[in-house]
């Protein structure tokens, strides 16, 4: 409003200056001051102070053109100019520009000072790290100031969707606000938001369309279906941003004071999808709950469930981003009969199918946590070390699920995708808290074992000792009393060339079972799992590779990603030959193979300024793309914009 104000300039080298220059600038603030309190004072208080006001907009500005920052009333209006009411478009881009600026210039308290070293990019605030004691006087007396009108305004607007409404819709200064944000028979002819985007404003025009002919409210025409009309909802969410709102305003004016019951529960129901699919903005955020939690604390309201359920897909969707895909014709057939969950099997080690409940809006991270709690894992930093992977039927494809990704972006109708639960971390140390927990670790690292990725050490005579041992352990744990057969054996020992025979082993492993008779199945899957921790490649996720670009790096060779890196080994004894720590990473991509060749995964790593690369040749590039990423999100939490942070290659 061009009022005059400055921050008190204090700690001057002479105190009896400081006490003046204090006095001096905080005079120089009281016009600011009197504007501010002004607009929340009570009606009773405003009269009295109209008249000096008045005085300090007519020798500043001549006038104060409202709303200011969208709050309307705060002023008399015989002392403001009317003006526009901002673009809902334009404001967004201005608060997140501003929300980013203060993201790259903020320094928390608590920040560590960076180690000497090679960075990313330039320091920031390299120069002016420590600020000044007047720029530190000057921010928190801004804050202080911001905080006060943010909470005044709190409590005048109470987040109400017709306080939303008299803010930022274009008709709000010329109709009834109430009428504004409830069920209409008429379709509108521009956006209920102001925008000046005239895309946006057609777009807003066809998404009411669909609303009200998917509720009921228009004729459907002919060539539509309730379907259609949700996904055209549905993807212009999606591929349409700052029309979210618009959408979210849209339907919740519908499902209010709708005479039809019919139409209403319908309404409810979109609503349902549209919370689950794509989250609103910060600025409507806090309306849409208050909406939506009134509704859930009235006992007497019809739709209290279905506010409920609408409540919690919001927060979900606020907090993990939403839905990447439009539902399938499955789905969208189930939600629109009112069936939001699925009995899905996720398959554990060894092949053990375990049955879950899975909804819509289900991420990852709720089924991990679900299966991890029947493990008796209650410990969040170890919860995180375990992972959902979906597997693609005709090509055996396998992808790492990320916590915040949704199941059901993965599920296909014809049933070509499976998932299965697995271990990719291995930080914390095993417990054995229960028989599930015991099982699942044990046939996980067993079926490493008995494919050849994890090679026991030592000489021909230790190693057929060994062999002997886990052979005999395995016997024991399957709880078997009878002595095993030579066929038995066969199927105890790794799938590798070369080695003992299962004829040649079999005395041995008879000695190995007698004098560990006494061991039940429990005692005898925690002795396999002592014995293969120790393994010099225990935890990681092993793949057999073509070739590699690094000199030095046999062919094929031995490919191991785990918390220590990127290992490189030697195939037939695991020697390692080359090694990248994972925090030497600056990306990786998978590159599509041409013809008659493998897929090959380019990885860069070492300084910034002068990053090297290599290239690994193996059928499961993307899966070994997406383990690493999962891994460096967990152990190295990479920026963002990291290209290792978010892939893509596993979708529907």
């Amino acid at each position: 409003m061009s009022i005059p104000g400055s921050a008190p300039k204090r700690f001057i080298q002479h105190r009896w200056l400081s006490a003046y220059y204090v006095a001096i600038s905080t005079q120089r603030l009281l016009p600011t001051y009197k504007v501010l309190y002004y607009g929340f004072m009570d009606r009773d208080d405003k009269a009295l102070y109209k008249e000096p006001l008045g005085q300090l907009f007519a020798e500043y500005k001549g006038g104060v053109s409202g709303p200011w920052e969208g709050v309307s009333g705060l002023f008399p209006d015989d002392l403001t100019q009317p003006c526009a009411v901002p673009d809902y478009h334009n404001y967004h881009l201005g608060r997140r520009e501003n929300r980013r600026k203060s993201m790259r210039t903020a320094c928390p308290p608590a920040t560590k000072v960076p180690a000497p070293g090679p960075t990313h990019g330039p320091i920031l605030g390299s120069v002016s790290a420590q600020p000044s004691r007047e720029g530190s006087i000057q921010g928190s007396i801004q804050g202080s100031i911001l905080g006060s009108v943010q909470g005044s305004e709190i409590e005048i607007l109470q987040y109400l969707m017709t306080d939303f409404a008299m803010r930022y819709f274009r008709d709000a200064a010329t109709r009834d606000v109430s009428k504004l944000v409830e069920h209409t028979e008429v379709p509108i002819s521009e956006s209920l938001i102001f925008f000046l985007d005239p895309e946006l404003k057609e777009l807003a025009v066809q998404s009411f369309l669909s609303v009200m002919m998917f509720m009921g409210d228009l004729t459907m025409k002919n060539e539509l279906s309730e379907g259609d009309c949700i996904k055209h909802i549905l993807l212009l969410g999606k591929e349409k941003e700052f029309l979210r709102d618009e959408i979210y305003c849209q339907i919740i004016g519908q499902t209010t004071n709708n005479p039809h019951r019919e139409r209403c529960t319908l309404g409810w129901r979109l609503l349902n999808m549209v919370t689950g699919f794509f989250p609103c903005s910060s600025t409507l955020k806090p309306y849409a709950s208050r909406h939506l939690r009134d509704i859930t604390q009235d006992r007497t309201h019809p739709y209290q469930e279905l506010a409920r359920v609408c409540e919690d897909n919001l927060k979900r969707s606020l907090t993990h981003g939403g839905r990447r895909h439009v539902p399938s014709h499955l789905e969208l057939d189930a939600l629109l009969a009112g069936r939001s969950t699925r009995r899905f099997p996720i398959q554990f080690p060894g092949g053990v199918e375990f049955p879950c409940k899975i909804r819509s809006f289900s991420v990852a991270l709720e089924i991990v946590q679900e299966l991890c709690l029947e493990m008796a894992v209650q410990d969040p930093l170890e919860i995180q070390e375990f992972f959902i992977h979906a597997t693609r039927g005709h090509d055996g494809m396998v992808r790492p699920i990320h916590p915040d990704e949704y199941l059901f972006d993965f599920l296909l109708d014809d049933g070509s995708i499976g998932l299965s639960f697995r271990r990719l971390v291995w930080t914390h140390p095993l417990t054995f808290p229960n028989d599930l927990y015991i099982e699942f670790h044990y046939q996980q690292v067993l079926g490493d074992y008995l494919d050849g990725k994890l090679l026991l050490p030592g000489s021909d005579s230790a190693l057929s000792n060994q062999l002997a041992k886990l052979s005999a352990l395995q016997h024991l744990a399957l709880g078997l009393q009878h002595q095993p057969t030579a066929a038995e054996l066969k199927d105890y020992l790794p799938r590798q060339e070369g080695g003992s025979t299962s004829q040649q082993l079999l005395p041995s492993c008879l000695s190995q079972l007698a004098a560990m008779a006494s061991l039940g199945p429990r005692d005898a899957k925690r002795a396999v799992l002592d014995e293969l921790c120790s393994l010099p490649l225990f935890g990681s996720n092993i793949f057999m590779a073509q070739k590699v670009s690094q000199r030095g790096c046999p062919s094929p060779c031995v490919v191991a990603v785990g918390q220590e890196g990127v290992l490189f080994c030697q195939p037939k004894t695991q020697v390692r030959v080359f090694a990248i720590p994972l925090a030497d990473v600056l990306s990786l991509r998978s590159v599509r193979p041409k013809k008659d060749k493998v897929p090959v995964v380019e990885v860069k790593y070492g300084s910034p300024a002068q990053p090297k690369s290599i290239s690994i040749h193996l059928k499961q590039a993307k899966e070994l793309c997406h383990i690493l990423a999962v891994i460096m999100e967990e152990l190295v939490r990479p920026p963002i914009n990291s290209s290792i942070s978010n892939f893509t290659g596993f979708t529907q």
